[in-house]
């Protein structure tokens, strides 16, 4: 009877896990026709909304500024803050329900307190009440971070291409075209260029093409590219120029980065060097004095100071890993 919760557990945290990958895989299958429906509804929207010129936008904005200044700035305060529906929308999971994160994480958190409940003391127990939060987040920051490298990789070298096609005398929407199809085909700067050529043709507006760009990669230097060429189709001005500047900027933040991650990669490196050897030690002892081993997770006592120790090694790993997870 008493391993029937654990069971329960068990085979709902397979089940959550299954629908939780067959979400994911079928909405990455589908993704570019969400995409283009998107455009589409975009699209759609366009045709009904008010076009501004300059001057009434600005008017419009000037009056927004001084009756409800106040109110703007905890708009934007909000627009910048990282919710969880911008988290998966930067992973490109917005095609699963975000109670469907929440869940999962209620799940394996049970799953993970049962199993602890049974073999393990206080200490332990109430450290997997984070196992599913620390989870469901990881796997969402590691596709946040997967885009981001693949979307880094190719943007400094596509806004050369892009200044060299600006100074042969192109205009900025062929020299957008030109420079993304020097890139490789799975390139995900190409494909952020051509879903943003293909809204143009569709009828949306050139602001609200451009300033989708890259909506759904979390990158710092997307917003300074946009409102590079926003500003250029507004007021003019030397664009080649200003996306010298920013790629110089983009290359400087990339080896920036790259050496601080290097910095930090010998201390992340010696945490699982002393892990390794401290496993090899306890084989050693298991093989040359069984005893040793067998008592201490046998004996009540010492069984309790053992796994005092090993929360101390756990509570160690995760904090080198928050230490040395920089952000550039």
């Amino acid at each position: 009877m008493t391993a029937l919760p654990i069971v329960i557990a068990t085979i709902a945290l397979l089940g959550l896990i299954g629908f939780l990958g067959r979400e994911i895989l079928g909405f990455g299958v589908s993704s570019q026709g969400a995409m283009r429906q998107s455009i589409r509804d975009m699209t759609a929207a366009q045709r009904g909304a008010r076009d501004y010129s300059p001057v009434e936008l600005n008017d419009e904005m000037e009056q927004s500024q001084e009756v409800g200044g106040t109110k703007e700035v905890a708009l934007k305060s909000s627009e910048n803050k990282m919710t969880l529906q911008k988290r998966l929308k930067f992973a490109q999971l917005s095609g699963v329900s975000p109670y469907v994160f929440t869940v999962a994480q209620v799940v394996i958190t049970v799953g993970a307190f049962l199993l602890t409940r049974r073999y393990f003391e206080v200490v332990l127990q109430l450290m997997s009440l984070s196992v599913g939060p620390l989870m469901v987040n990881s796997f969402i920051d590691y596709r946040m971070e997967a885009r981001f490298k693949k979307f880094d990789k190719d943007y400094p070298q596509f806004i050369l291409s892009l200044v060299g096609m600006l100074k042969t005398g192109l205009n900025p929407i062929q020299g957008l075209e030109a420079a993304a199809s020097n890139l490789e085909e799975r390139s995900l700067v190409r494909i952020e260029v051509e879903l943003m050529l293909e809204r143009l043709r569709l009828g949306v507006s050139e602001e609200r093409s451009i300033g989708s760009f890259g909506e759904d990669v979390n990158h710092p230097e997307i917003e300074l590219f946009v409102q590079a060429l926003l500003l250029s189709r507004r007021v003019g001005g030397n664009l080649s120029e200003t996306l010298d500047r920013l790629a110089r900027q983009v290359r400087k933040r990339q080896y920036f980065r790259q050496s601080a991650v290097g910095a930090v990669g010998l201390q992340r490196g010696s945490i699982w060097f002393i892990l390794a050897i401290l496993s090899a030690m306890q084989g050693y002892l298991y093989v040359a004095w069984p005893e040793s081993v067998i008592i201490t997770w046998t004996d009540p006592g010492a069984r309790r100071y053992a796994q005092m120790g090993l929360a101390a090694i756990i509570i160690g790993v995760f904090w080198v890993r928050r230490v040395t997870k920089i952000k550039v």
